[in-house]
């Protein structure tokens, strides 16, 4: 019997499964946190600029970024709306708000915060953004619903949503992934059977996005889709920005003693893709989805 079923609780209590993914998330992402930026800017930023474009943000906006990470689109945010305005990050990883915190204050930045909180549970007042927007975190919520309904609540009528997901991926690129879950120990392997399982409604089509939003408020949904690229100078940079990134969670949870195996596995499966002189060109479809709060 597990120390679970001892405290009268259900291994697959909906609730516990939620805190515990959104407890591994922080975790994995805090770790990652002084790596992030350096190893992954060079494609969330761009993407992140993208969204608060696309946003039609005003100058003397309030902005709320959920899932900030380093700021790929908190700083964007903060140039559109200028002086005047005011953006806001939150994050579950205290890692994130402590690294981008420290960058704002490097950036001599006054009209910014950034801290730690919950999409699904937001704390703020009713109200009190223009605009709020999310690149590649609401997609991740357990509860998407209970997301949008905080942030319907924290917008003001007729403020603007904004949130980016991924689209299909070059063929091939599952291949380093895939090796990589084969060396997790079976519980973990079951929580990342497939990558859409990955992924709440806001994140597996347009079609399944727009639904959810509707029924929770949102009208004007309007989604497009960019290409993106990434460039990796060789496999070990493609293996630097696994480290820290979103897979740093599946990394910690290998076995220490098979992490190098686990490694090459992941290397083999991704020489294939690479050019002749080991450099690595991974492209994608990023979707940027823009509603308006009723």
């Amino acid at each position: 019997m597990t120390n679970t079923q001892l405290r009268g609780e259900s291994p697959a209590d909906p609730a516990q499964a939620a805190h515990r993914r959104k407890q591994a998330l922080a975790h994995a992402f805090s770790l990652a946190a002084e790596e992030y930026d350096e190893a992954n800017g060079g494609f969330f930023n761009p993407i992140g600029a993208k969204l608060a474009g696309l946003a039609g943000l005003r100058p003397g906006d309030r902005v709320l970024d959920v899932g900030c990470g380093r700021g790929a689109v908190l700083f964007a945010a903060l140039a559109e709306v200028g002086p005047e305005g005011y953006v806001v990050g939150v994050d579950l990883a205290p890692g994130m708000v402590r690294a981008t915190c420290s960058e704002a204050t490097g950036r001599g930045l006054r009209n910014v915060s950034v801290r730690v909180d919950d999409a699904e549970a937001l704390g703020f007042p009713d109200h009190s953004f223009e605009a709020a927007l999310s690149s590649f975190a609401v997609i991740f919520t357990p509860d998407p619903a209970a997301a949008l309904a905080s942030l319907h609540r924290v917008l003001v009528p007729g403020g603007r949503l904004g949130f980016t997901a991924f689209g299909a991926d070059e063929p091939g690129w599952e291949r380093p992934g895939a090796a990589l879950n084969a060396f997790l120990p079976p519980e973990a392997a079951r929580l990342r059977q497939s990558r859409a399982a990955r992924f709440n409604p806001l994140g597996r089509s347009p079609e399944e996005a727009a639904e959810l939003l509707h029924r929770s408020g949102f009208t004007d949904v309007r989604t497009i889709e960019y290409p993106a690229a990434t460039h990796y100078p060789d496999a070990e940079a493609w293996w630097r920005s696994q480290r820290a990134g979103g897979w740093r969670g599946v990394l910690e949870a290998i076995p220490a003693g098979r992490l190098d195996e686990a490694k090459q596995a992941a290397l083999a499966a991704l020489a294939p893709l690479g050019a002749p002189d080991g450099s690595l060109v991974r492209r994608t479809a990023i979707r940027y989805t823009t509603a308006l709060r009723e």
